[in-house]
């Protein structure tokens, strides 16, 4: 009996226990729902903060327009546009002369918060508040407050992380009014798919919107007057963008690369095609030069799809590759005061200068009376495979004869300026300029010449060059010079590389060169005194530039695949286009910099980190080019 009762008793003490547990989590459970009511995101405790704030930034808003009418009730001149308000400033155009320059955005909304004294402003009549906050954001569009999330200084819209906060589900992003420039790298390879950029927008700068791989369309209102150098370059999806009569200046590269555009309407006022304007545009068909337009710059309109274009009366000026169209079959210049078009063949109107040949002719009678022969004539021209110099020829330009089914040229016997040898090659009169070369494998260049015209080795099956001691280097060459070589000696009187470098994979120079030195088992070639660098090998994972450079030269780092890259600390120049890689995403420069010039990094288009060991702004020009803008410049202070 005791027994049954004691284990009763225990039964009852454990079911007692049992209870007491589920209550607990029952309550815990209950507890938890109700804190989750409570302060969740859709909380009563956070809707009730929503509420509040919509109804203090309603009053907000209120009071601007009470304000405005009590203004106009007081002058019927009162101008909405007009007013203008912050923490230091109040102004509208009907304001006393004693209250000119008194009053913030107090004198407005009188009861505003500290907070939102710090956060608001009124500009041209509308209340607008500066946030981040993605709440902030939403609710006061709601209310119809302009939202600025962007980071602006000075009217210029800079790069940042926040660019994007207005973007709506469609893809579609409008610039507020208040921004007078989009900077460098502001919207590069971000994702969106229609940009609005209103009148207000005076300027957009270069890199704006470079490598967007989403945007589709781009609509610019009338008022924008400049958009810089690659803007819109290399947006993979472009298909539509409207150019106002505003625009006057399109910089260089601007629409390079834009596959999918195909029609483009250019503002009458535009006086000049910048380099590369629309370089590698594959698919535009249709562009009418604008009636004011004086010239057209280097590769401007190169492998687009044109097939007619008609000069208007002014344009007096073409560069080289300008007009290299596959697809174009006429050009129409009888409005065109300067230029004249004949059996697919453009000259100067007094036909001493031939400018470019159709790439779909198969012979040239070149007019006799041609002096010169300006760059890149012949470069598309890939059914022309013989052509003849004439009598008065005096000058040739850079890559004439580039085009790499050429098999013959032939001198007149009375020209004074140029001469072939036996094997068909095209030299000056004096054989110290090579013009173009026929030979293949290994190849030495005779003796006595001294500079070499790009476009030379444009026939490929080079495998390495000698060059002659006479060489002297006033130009090594430019990318496309060497486009076989695997391997170049430079003999010692070759004094420099200028301007430009090449994707050689081997370059040794001669040990006797007083000028240049190979270093690190031909790795880096260094000025003799070992201050500027030159070339590095394109190949090399990782580079370790020699501790006694000073100076980057132009494109010496050109087409290298090491992701990252460590400046030495004597280095104080980096010049334009040091850094030509795809591959490149990270740099370290240190506190030794003194100077960096504007397009250092424009050909790093991947480059997104940047660190300096400098306070900001120490060196001028941030970003230097740089594809992502100032979201890639990362401040080090020493």
């Amino acid at each position: 009996m005791y027994k049954r009762k004691n284990r009763r008793k225990k039964l009852n003490r454990g079911i007692t226990l049992i209870s007491l547990v589920v209550t607990i989590v029952v309550l815990l459970i209950l507890a938890g729902v109700s804190i989750s009511v409570l302060t969740g995101e859709n909380s009563t405790i956070n809707q009730a903060k929503k509420a509040k704030l919509a109804t203090e930034l309603s009053s907000y808003k209120e009071q601007v327009e009470l304000f405005k009418i009590e203004q106009i009730s007081k002058n019927n001149g009162f101008l909405d546009e007009s007013l203008t308000a912050g923490k230091s400033n109040l102004f509208y155009n009907t304001q006393t002369e004693e209250d000119k320059g008194k009053g913030t955005i107090r004198d407005v909304i009188e009861d505003i918060s500290d907070e939102y004294f710090e956060k608001m402003e009124i500009i041209k009549g509308e209340l607008l508040i500066n946030t981040k906050d993605n709440e902030e954001i939403k609710l006061a569009q709601s209310l119809g407050i302009q939202v600025n999330p962007y980071d602006i200084v000075d009217g210029v819209l800079l790069s940042s992380g926040n660019n994007l906060a207005l973007m709506d589900e469609s893809g579609t992003l409008t610039i507020p009014g208040n921004v007078e420039e989009i900077g460098e790298g502001a919207f590069a390879k971000e994702g969106l798919k229609t940009i609005i950029i209103p009148g207000t927008v005076k300027r957009i700068a270069k890199n704006a919107f470079a490598y967007n791989s989403t945007l589709e369309k781009v609509i610019i209102q009338d008022g924008v007057e400049e958009i810089g150098q690659k803007a819109f370059g290399y947006c993979e999806k472009l298909q539509e963008i409207t150019l106002p009569e505003s625009i006057t200046v399109i910089g260089v590269a601007c629409f390079a690369g834009d596959e999918l555009l195909d029609n483009v309407k250019l503002p009458s006022n535009l006086k000049i095609l910048d380099n590369n304007l629309f370089s590698e545009c594959s698919n535009l068909k249709n562009i009418e030069l604008p009636k004011n337009l004086t010239t057209l710059n280097y590769a401007c309109l190169r492998a687009t799809a044109i097939t007619t274009l008609k000069f208007p009366p002014n344009l007096s000026s073409i560069g080289d590759q300008a007009l290299s169209i596959n697809t174009l079959q006429n050009i129409d210049t009888s409005e065109n005061n300067y230029y004249e078009f004949k059996s697919g063949v453009l000259y100067s109107k007094d036909l001493k200068t031939l400018v470019t040949a159709l790439p779909n002719i198969t012979s040239l009678n070149m007019e006799n009376t041609v002096e010169t022969i300006t760059g890149s004539a012949f470069y598309r021209c890939s059914k022309l495979t013989t052509i003849n110099i004439t009598e008065n020829v005096k000058t040739i330009g850079s890559s004439v004869f580039s085009n790499a089914n050429l098999k013959s040229i032939t001198v007149d016997e009375n020209n004074d300026y140029f001469i072939t040898d036996e094997k068909n090659n095209l030299y000056s009169k004096d054989g110290t300029i090579l013009y173009r070369i026929f030979d293949k494998g290994d190849v030495t260049i005779r003796e006595g010449v001294k500079n070499i015209i790009n476009g030379v080795f444009s026939s490929g099956g080079i495998t390495s060059i000698t060059l002659p001691e006479s060489y002297v280097g006033d130009r090594v060459g430019d990318p496309d010079m060497f486009p076989s070589l695997n391997y170049l000696y430079l003999p010692k009187n070759v004094t420099t590389f200028n301007k430009y470098s090449y994707p050689i994979k081997n370059i040794e120079v001669s040990s006797e060169n007083p000028y240049l030195e190979s270093v690190n088992n031909n790795q880096y070639i260094l000025s003799e005194d070992g201050t500027e660098l030159y070339w590095v090998k394109s190949d090399l994972k990782e580079i370790n530039i020699p501790e006694s450079v000073k100076v980057i030269k132009q494109m010496a780092l050109n087409e290298v695949i090491a992701e990252s890259i460590v400046f030495p600390k004597n280095v104080e120049k980096i010049e334009r286009n040091a850094i030509y890689s795809a591959t490149t995403k990270k740099i370290e420069i240190q506190s030794n910099i003194k100077e960096i010039d504007s397009l250092a990094f424009s050909g790093a288009n991947s480059l997104s980190e940047v660190i300096i060991h400098k306070n900001k702004n120490d060196i001028k020009g941030s970003p230097w080019g740089n594809v992502f803008g100032d979201r890639a410049i990362f401040w080090v202070g020493e």
